[in-house]
């Protein structure tokens, strides 16, 4: 739409009103009139190419295309006229030519649109006497996307996709006419975070899934809307089952004020572990060191006796860590349980995020795309939050944004989007645009510094918008749900109790008599985890955490139970569980196991409606007084390394070892991701990434392989780690800052998660395969 003065427009006889400029495709969606398109898409505008669009325009000669048309005043269209119709049976005729005629095994079938309008439109019979040009079949285009080149009807959805809407521009059509063909530009596998959508764009079966190739019939599959939980960002999604089994999750197109109608990979595809052999399906106690299965009232007895006896003794010895996983209901349950036994000791931060809430200027994701400048903090949304991160880049892509990222160490933006690295504060306020009317800060939530000082230093005249992504999904509403040492549900003043790591340290001095977890897994992420005398965990998998707990309870995934969750902008979204998805019969949501504890416990919990009420309640209490790294929320135990650039290259030029930065990869962080043999291909490898001067320096190039160890750290890690890194694929990284090193965090096989803060040396360099260096330049 290119303005708001509104015109009216008569389409098949009917008078519509809509604003001047919009785009007769869509002025014909208001009478629930639908035009055919192939190329055309609401989120990337016209192109113009596949006229499958034709209607007939009074006062014009010949027939118009709808995707490419601005309605004007007193225009008047005809969409199903014979000539309209004629015009479309021409150019399907064109289509059909060469087109296979293989619906029976193709996967687009029964929801494909080429389908669809030769139904509508097509004649019905070919009058070609020459035999289709046949081109390649199945073509592996990378880890995520078949390709069958003779079915594509060449729309270029896909590739304006990912010129238009990614930036990275890795589909190309090459060669011309009959031979044109999708491919990628450098010949390279097709690999980044959101490949997995031009399959949705696809409106033939040229680009297909590899989970769900030869999988099930739409038409057999049992449909379920939700919200997908890998991130905090909250995609609405559909989730396909069929026979018991999730077979795929797709997008919803007018899911436009979350998701923008996108998924990421890891939303689309990982989704196998619902049914992986290694879920834990029953309770587990450890009993001579050895694991035992037992029922659940004999887990609850247990679990119980235990957490009684504590408090009676002292609650202040009991702790529960939990929540950023769990919907608002369950945790709103896990506070009001355990603060009615007298315990104050919660906490949702299970890693080294510090908060979630960002406060009065927490703005929507709309909004950045409204905003002139978008300032990153800390790990960029990229990997955090990806569906977001591609609001950063359509603001900076279709509105002129400028993105400013602060002493990253993260692979740059591709080429197209204009993004700047700087090392301070101060550098990151002169590169702001003048006078800039609104300005985004998007902080990861650790470096509660970098957050306070650049809100001190903005323009006054700006308008500023603030966000935080998270660790773990509902980490916001774990926040006003009330799971945290020092407030309430509402955010309401509450005793003081210890937070995540002063659980961890008490628990290693031996004063921590139980602790429980509630879908978290510290012990990956976090040098100072220590278990209590006594530890529960829920969980799906037996996590790092699991294996050192005393009781673990097998839970639901997010597709098997209802609730809602909160998602990074505030948004209330719901969770519902998929239909005829089949569940481990002695798997408990954690409300499940929350009510079951109360009972054993005594303790009364509020009724459904109760809590629904209560839920809603405590969310719409904003944290109005909280400022992005507001005191309150505490300074990570967790040491980071020096953000001072001064102070790495000194570091550097002095040969001290090099300062660990740990990064997030949106298929590391075990549990789901390591538990999904489907999308191995997909989890990324030890790696550990240098600038361009400290790998000369020391001789090493992408591809090689390195081990590290520990020059200086803390006495936790220490204790932790002797060797720190073995067979470790170097990257060479432009952009990264000198004397630092970057390490993939949350991988089962590295300890790389708790070195926040080490210094590390490297030896043993071997040297790279003729190979090994593609697999690691391409994001994973």
């Amino acid at each position: 739409m290119i303005d708001q003065q509104l015109v009216t427009v008569t389409i098949d006889g009917t008078p519509v009103r809509v604003p001047k400029g919009t785009w007769l495709v869509e002025a014909a969606k208001q009478i629930k009139r639908e035009i055919p398109v192939y190329c055309y898409h609401r989120k990337m505008g016209p192109a113009g190419l596949c006229r499958i669009c034709l209607v007939e325009i009074e006062g014009m000669p010949k027939l118009q295309i709808a995707c490419n048309t601005a309605v004007t005043d007193g225009m008047v269209v005809h969409t199903q006229s014979d000539k309209a119709a004629d015009g479309r049976r021409a150019v399907l005729e064109l289509y059909l030519v060469n087109h296979p005629l293989d619906c029976p095994i193709c996967d687009k079938g029964g929801e494909c649109d080429l389908q669809d309008y030769a139904m509508a439109y097509g004649q019905g019979y070919s009058r070609s006497v020459d035999p289709k040009v046949s081109k390649p079949k199945a073509v592996d285009l990378g880890p995520t996307i078949v390709l069958d080149e003779e079915r594509c009807v060449v729309c270029q959805r896909c590739v304006r996709f990912d010129d238009m809407i990614v930036g990275e521009r890795e589909l190309v059509l090459k060669d011309r006419g009959v031979r044109n063909i999708i491919a990628t530009a450098n010949g390279e596998p097709y690999r980044h975070n959101f490949t997995g959508n031009v399959t949705e764009l696809c409106p033939v079966g040229a680009l297909t899934s590899k989970t769900y190739r030869f999988k099930s019939r739409p038409w057999d599959l049992r449909r379920t809307t939700t919200t997908c939980t890998q991130c905090p960002v909250g995609c609405q999604m559909h989730v396909d089952v069929r026979v018991g089994v999730v077979q795929r999750t797709m997008s919803l197109e007018d899911d436009d004020a979350i998701s923008d109608g996108w998924l990421c990979d890891r939303g689309r595809y990982n989704v196998g572990f619902y049914d992986d052999p290694a879920r834990v399906t029953q309770p587990m106690y450890k009993r001579d060191g050895g694991w035992v299965q037992i029922g659940w009232d004999d887990a609850l007895d247990i679990w119980a006796a235990a957490i009684r006896e504590a408090c009676a003794v002292n609650p202040a010895s009991v702790g529960v860590v939990g929540g950023g996983r769990l919907t608002n209901e369950e945790a709103f349950l896990l506070q009001h349980l355990f603060r009615a036994k007298g315990v104050a000791n919660l906490d949702w931060r299970a890693g080294s995020q510090r908060q979630a809430s960002p406060g009065r200027n927490g703005g929507t994701l709309v909004d950045l795309e409204s905003c002139d400048a978008i300032v990153l903090i800390g790990e960029s949304p990229a990997e955090r939050a990806p569906v977001m991160d591609l609001r950063v880049r359509k603001a900076a892509l279709q509105k002129g944004a400028k993105v400013i990222r602060i002493a990253s160490a993260e692979r740059p933006y591709p080429a197209p989007i204009p993004s700047t690295d700087v090392a301070t504060v101060a550098e990151a306020i002169k590169k702001l645009p003048k006078d800039p009317k609104r300005i985004a800060i998007v902080w990861d939530g650790c470096d509660a510094d970098f957050a306070t000082s650049l809100l001190e230093k903005l323009p006054a005249g700006a308008q500023v918008l603030t966000y935080i992504t998270g660790e773990q999904a509902n980490a916001r509403g774990a926040e006003a749900m009330g799971m945290l040492p020092f407030s309430e549900p509402g955010y309401g003043k509450a005793e003081s109790g210890l937070d995540a790591a002063q659980m961890f340290a008490a628990a290693r001095d031996g004063k921590l008599a139980v602790l429980s977890i509630f879908g978290a897994n510290p012990a990956m992420y976090r040098a100072d985890f220590a278990r209590a005398s006594f530890t529960a965990v829920s969980d799906l998998f037996m996590t790092e955490t699991a294996q050192l707990a005393d009781l673990v309870l097998p839970a639901k995934g997010p597709f098997e139970k209802t609730g809602t969750t909160t998602n990074m902008a505030g948004d209330v979204l719901p969770v519902n569980a998929a239909h005829s998805l089949e569940t481990p019969a002695d798997a408990l949501s954690d409300l499940e196991m929350v009510v079951a504890l109360a009972e054993k416990l005594g303790v009364e919990l509020p009724v459904a409606e109760e809590v629904d009420a209560a839920v809603l309640r405590h969310l719409a209490k904003a944290p109005e007084d909280f400022t992005l790294g507001d005191a309150r929320f505490g300074t990570s135990v967790i040491l980071s390394p020096s953000k001072d650039p001064e102070r790495r290259r000194k570091a550097h030029v002095e040969g001290i070892a090099f300062n660990v930065v740990v990064q997030t990869r949106v298929f590391g962080g075990g549990g789901t991701s390591a538990h999904d043999a489907r999308i191995a291909e997909l989890c990324p490898l030890p790696e550990a990434a240098f600038s361009p001067e400290d790998a000369a320096e020391l001789g090493v190039n992408t591809g090689d392989y390195i081990d590290l160890v520990l020059d200086s750290v803390s006495d936790v890690v220490q204790a932790h780690h002797d060797n720190v890194g073995h067979d470790l694929l170097v990257e060479v990284r432009n952009g990264m800052p000198r004397g630092t090193i970057a390490l993939i965090g949350g991988l089962p096989d590295s300890p790389a998660s708790n070195l926040a803060g080490a210094r590390v040396s490297v030896t043993n360099i071997r040297r790279a395969p003729e190979d090994a260096a593609e697999a690691i330049g391409a994001p994973a």
